[in-house]
């Protein structure tokens, strides 16, 4: 398997606020304001996040927040957005050379490891989401549109999958399950642990060969027969 490429955002904000030392004013002062909201959130939440601690800690006057951003949920959603945008950036490609399992797991690899990396500013938006709904509509599209590639991917690979044996509605719904599944599982396992959960003490290739043998048989196992 290839190595994971799975970074870390805070750094690569941070990297990109250090380079852009030689950019236009406007864009070097953006950059380390959404570095400044991005360390903040990770540190203490969205509900305890505030103007003057961002504008604090990228060293510049309260009103200059206000000439890139309107309030700190933009801020913040600016952030999750550079989340999204990170994730699709280095998410693996070229799965077609793979075989079945060997493209499943390595990408639920990279999912387990981008989450691990970036758990805790992961925890720390995870309020922004009840005041911003139309993230929650851009992560559903999101999620939509992974489950037509995975469902074109399976169409090519297994003619005989038993998700073609359905109408499409309900390959869609299934696929649309295996996915919140993992979300879920994700969730629970590096950004809001339960106890029981946190005791079973999982490595990343633990959580990433559970999931890919659930993965694997949820796309392509037979459908249970009626008793």
């Amino acid at each position: 398997m290839e190595p994971v490429d799975a970074p870390n955002l805070i750094e690569i904000l941070d990297a990109r606020a250090v380079q852009a030392r030689h950019r236009p004013k406007r864009q070097r002062t953006r950059l380390s304001l959404l570095a400044a909201t991005a360390h903040e959130l990770e540190e203490k939440g969205y509900e305890a996040l505030t103007i003057d601690g961002i504008v604090r800690r990228a060293g510049l006057a309260r009103g200059t927040f206000y000439l890139y951003f309107q309030n700190r949920a933009e801020a913040a959603t600016a952030v999750r957005r550079s989340f999204t945008a990170t994730l699709r950036k280095f998410r693996p490609r070229g799965a077609a050379r793979l075989s079945r399992w060997e493209a499943i797991y390595r990408m639920n690899r990279f999912y387990v490891a981008f989450y691990a990396r970036n758990a805790r500013l992961l925890a720390g938006t995870g309020a922004l989401f009840h005041e911003r709904p139309d993230l929650m509509r851009s992560r559903d599209a999101i999620n939509h549109r992974w489950a037509l590639i995975l469902l074109r991917d399976i169409r090519r690979r297994e003619p005989d999958s038993w998700l073609q044996q359905v109408d499409e509605t309900q390959t869609l719904l299934a696929l649309r399950f295996v996915i919140l599944m993992t979300d879920e599982a994700l969730r629970l396992v590096y950004i809001d642990p339960p106890p029981r959960i946190s005791a079973l003490s999982c490595s990343e290739v633990q959580v990433t060969e559970t999931l890919t043998v659930l993965w694997y048989n949820c796309l392509y196992a037979d459908i249970p027969r009626q008793a």
